[in-house]
C-alpha cells in the first residue's frame, strides 16, 4: 500500500514497487485527479501489476481502520503528506500540522493494532533542525513513528528523502 501515491514521491514508489510485481499494490490517494492519473498510467505501462485504488484522507481514523482492515497490507509506504514549505506556510500551518502529524499518527495507531509488517514513513531532509513549520510537523512525525519502532512486531521506519526535483 502507497499513500499518497497520486502524489509526486509517492507515484514513483508505485514505479519502482511494480518492477517487484506485487501481489496487490493499493495506489491510496485523496486527490481523485492523482488517483485518476496514477490509474491511468498503470492500466497503459503496467498492465500485469494488480492493483486496486482507494480514495481517503489519512487523517479519517475510521477511514484507515475501514481500508486496512479490508486488504490487509504487510506493507506500507506512506507518503501522503503536505510538502511544500511555501504553501504550507502561508497560511496553512494547521492544515499542515493535521495531515503530517494527525494523518501519521493515525495510519501508525493502525496499523500497528492490525500487526502490519513493515510501515515506512516517507520524511523530508526539511525535519533536520527544521526552520519552517512544514519541516517540524514532518519531525513530529518521525518522532512518532519512531516511538511506535519501540512499541510491537510492527516494523516501523522512516526514511529522508533530499529535495529533488526530476
Amino acid at each position: 500500500m502507497v499513500t499518497g501515491a497520486g502524489g509526486s514521491i509517492g507515484s514513483e514508489l508505485c514505479r519502482q514497487l511494480a518492477r517487484f510485481t506485487p501481489k496487490l499494490l493499493i495506489f491510496w490517494e485523496m486527490s481523485e485527479y492523482g488517483l485518476y492519473l496514477i490509474e491511468t498510467e498503470f492500466r497503459d505501462n503496467y498492465p500485469a501489476i494488480a492493483f486496486e485504488s482507494v480514495i481517503g484522507d489519512v487523517k479519517s481514523k475510521s477511514r484507515v481502520t475501514e481500508i486496512l482492515y479490508k486488504y490487509q497490507p504487510n506493507l506500507i509506504l506512506h507518503a501522503a503528506a503536505y510538502k511544500h514549505v511555501p504553501l504550507m506556510e502561508s497560511g496553512n500551518v494547521r492544515e499542515a500540522f493535521n495531515n503530517n502529524v494527525y494523518g501519521t499518527l493515525n495510519l501508525a495507531r493502525v496499523a500497528k493494532s492490525m500487526s502490519v509488517e513493515n510501515f515506512i514513513l516517507i520524511s523530508t531532509d526539511k525535519a533536520v533542525n527544521p526552520s519552517n513549520y512544514m519541516g517540524k510537523s514532518k519531525l513530529i512525525s518521525e518522532i512518532i513513528v519512531n516511538q511506535f519502532s519501540k512499541l510491537n512486531k510492527t516494523n516501523f521506519s522512516i526514511v529522508r528523502f533530499g529535495n529533488v526535483l526530476n
